[in-house]
């Protein structure tokens, strides 16, 4: 199958059929699916903007004075949209591929490999909506308790920012789930990948490189420039540029990641 019917098997009605079969499993169980993966944004945010941020003065952004809480409120929505998306496609994507065998009854049907990860990605970038959904919920919340200072109609831009991110996330960590030889070995991609681009990524602190090729190189990360967008919209209400950025990188990592992640899914589980 060539590279354009892989990149258009997104439009397929059997990559929507394999993202309804997710979503019916997560809604079966959306009590523990849902609940403790959303509470870590949560803790890390009484954590880090309330407790850690007493310690803080006010940062400038743009000229506009905000406290640190109100900084990391909007890192924390590219932290949820990175990390959900990320790591759904990591590990229950690997427990659906290796241990349940959910794709090798899928692909016994009409199902056919390209839907099977696109399936996956949609299904990942909807997870990291939903996960942001009760992020914003939260900040609004704080918001309306004086903490922070958001424009908080805006969030509800935020759930879908983090779809066009999270699916480029979702094929980036189909990738690894295809080569890692067991479930224990996921943990090269989410300690050496996945923690540095969740905190470096001006999520819970600013970062401005002075070096050239360093600064070219993180306005290439999907991370920081849905940080930048989200602070962008909720401090600024206007996410400038960096919408522009957020597009360009999820596109760069969406398209080669796909391609990638499918040949890789087909000669894992296919022996093509």
């Amino acid at each position: 199958m060539s590279g354009f019917r892989n990149l258009t098997a997104v439009s397929d009605w059997r990559s929507w059929a394999v993202f309804r079969r997710n979503a019916l499993v997560f809604l079966r169980n959306w009590r523990t699916a849902l609940i403790p993966p959303a509470m870590e944004p949560v803790i890390f945010f009484v954590a880090f903007g309330l407790g850690f941020g007493g310690f803080i003065e006010d940062l400038d952004y743009h000229g506009v004075e905000i406290n640190y809480a109100t900084y990391v409120s909007a890192g924390l929505i590219a932290y949820t949209g990175f990390g959900t998306p990320y790591y759904e496609a990591l590990y229950s994507a690997y427990v659906r591929m290796f241990y349940q065998k959910t794709w090798d009854g899928l692909l016994a049907t009409q199902v056919e490999l390209p839907s099977v990860v696109w399936g996956e990605i949609l299904w990942g970038a909807a997870r990291g909506m939903v996960n942001i959904s009760l992020v914003c919920l939260v900040v609004a919340v704080f918001n309306l308790l004086g903490f922070v200072d958001v424009e908080v109609e805006l969030l509800l831009f935020m759930p879908f920012l983090g779809f066009i991110a999270g699916s480029a996330f979702a094929s980036f960590a189909l990738i690894f789930t295809a080569i890692v030889p067991a479930i224990d070995h996921m943990n090269y991609p989410v300690f050496l990948i996945g923690w540095p681009l969740s905190v470096v990524s001006n999520t819970f602190f600013p970062i401005e490189p002075e070096s050239a090729w360093l600064y070219a190189l993180m306005q290439l990360n999907p991370v920081y420039q849905l940080a930048e967008c989200a602070r962008g919209l909720l401090v600024l209400g206007n996410p400038g540029w960096h919408l522009f950025g957020l597009l360009g990188s999820s596109t760069l990592f969406l398209i080669p990641c796909t391609l990638i992640s499918i040949r890789l899914t087909r000669r894992r589980v296919l022996g093509d």
